[in-house]
């Protein structure tokens, strides 16, 4: 660190010089190499800048506001100005190397300019305290800087080999430190690569496990089902017939509707139609009908007969009605039995509709398990009951209270 020193506190006696003359132009070349240390400074530490920095330009610019009112001495101008190759050289060095030199050109400038404004930094007093002292050991006489240069010299080689020493055991240290990290990142690689595989094939197993499981469900929804096909199957099998059967009563019943409804139509529609088509004769045969009906005005000779009394006219208006109101009376008669039959073969076909439905209904049940075959009594009482119009009529029950029952008596339930 002395020979350190050494080397920084003379590059700071050989960096400010103090030339004379009568020119002004020694004072300007004065407050332009000022002005160069700055430029050098903010270009290692561009903004924002360190405080160290800053006080180092600030005492560039107050020594160049002195520089420029300065006046002469009996005609004589005395100024420091900075070296231009001491410049130079600190130009070329980098922002690390050239921090290193800032304390002491700090001193540098309270010694040369009397700048009393850093003084109370500890570094700068410590950096001015080693300059003074060097620049006394330096100008001695020549006897006691022989005799501790060379002391100095022999301190800073031992410093150089300790150093050197240290440097070496660090580096072991450093070495060992990189191999224990080394082997600490390849354990944690192995290790969570291991972790990762574990992980990893526990994952496996359970997709395994969750797939068996799913496979073991699939193939008990698949026995329960075909269970509840067979049953269904027997279930229809057993009551195919009654299903025959009801399947044929309800082809009958829609034959036996579409005629009647057929018949209805033709006879509500045949007398308007012949009405409409033989007006002519329908009224001609009316007209017979009245004549023959009317009471005789004179005899067989021509003669004329006396009129006749109340009771002939109302025996005669009577004869009249019946010959027309009895066929009409027999034919609407007609027209009611054939309706009363049509209605009979609606009554009949959606009966027999529901009983195949709640059959249907059933078996369904039966497959999709919401029915056993324990509730065949249920649906036989539905589909036995006696049919409408005979005997005690039976309503049919409900289809809400036929699909709870047969879910609520299923598996499972």
């Amino acid at each position: 660190m002395l020979g350190m020193n050494y080397e920084k506190y003379l590059f700071v006696e050989k960096l400010f010089i103090y030339p004379q003359g009568r020119e002004r132009s020694i004072v300007d070349e004065s407050i332009a190499s000022h002005q160069r240390l700055i430029a050098i400074a903010e270009f290692a530490y561009p903004s924002p800048q360190t405080f160290i920095v800053e006080d180092l330009i600030a005492a560039a610019n107050r020594t160049i506001a002195y520089l420029q009112g300065l006046d002469t001495i009996d005609g004589t101008f005395y100024c420091y100005t900075l070296s231009q190759e001491q410049l130079d050289e600190l130009k070329s060095k980098n922002s690390n190397e050239f921090y290193d030199y800032i304390d002491p050109m700090l001193a540098g400038y309270r010694l040369k300019f009397r700048d009393n404004t850093n003084s109370l930094e500890p570094s700068i007093l410590d950096e001015l305290v080693s300059l003074i002292s060097w620049q006394t050991m330096s100008s001695g006489p020549e006897s006691i800087h022989s005799i501790i240069q060379p002391k100095l010299e022999i301190f800073e080689k031992e410093a150089m080999a300790r150093a050197q020493e240290l440097l070496e055991i660090v580096y072991k240290h450093i070495k060992l430190f990189d191999d224990q990290k080394l082997l600490h990142a390849q354990a944690s690689e192995a290790t969570a690569k291991a972790q990762i595989e574990l992980t990893a094939a526990g994952h496996a197993f359970e997709q395994k496990a969750v797939a068996l499981e799913d496979r073991s469900n699939k193939i008990d929804d698949n026995i329960r089902q075909l269970s509840a096909d067979l049953d269904a199957q027997v279930a229809r099998f057993g009551t195919e017939a009654a299903r025959k059967l009801w399947g044929e009563r309800e082809r009958q019943s829609r034959i036996a509707l579409i005629a009647s409804s057929v018949a209805i139509f033709l006879m509500i529609a045949s007398p308007i139609g012949l009405a409409i088509c033989f007006t002519p004769e329908v009224l001609h045969y009316l007209a017979q009908i009245v004549a023959a009906s009317a009471l005789p005005t004179t005899d067989a000779a021509g003669q004329p007969l006396p009129t006749p009394s109340d009771a002939q006219v109302t025996i005669a208006a009577i004869s009249r009605l019946v010959i027309v109101t009895v066929p009409i009376f027999l034919y609407i008669w007609a027209i009611r039995l054939v309706v009363r039959f049509n209605s009979r073969s609606l009554m009949l076909l959606d009966d027999a509709r529901l009983r195949l439905t709640m059959l249907d209904t059933f078996f369904h049940l039966i497959e999709k398990e919401g029915a056993v075959k324990e509730d065949r009594a249920l649906v036989l009482n539905a589909l036995f009951r006696p049919a409408p119009g005979h005997g005690d009529n039976v309503e049919p029950p409900n289809f809400t209270e036929l699909v709870t029952k047969a879910m609520g008596t299923g598996p499972g339930k």
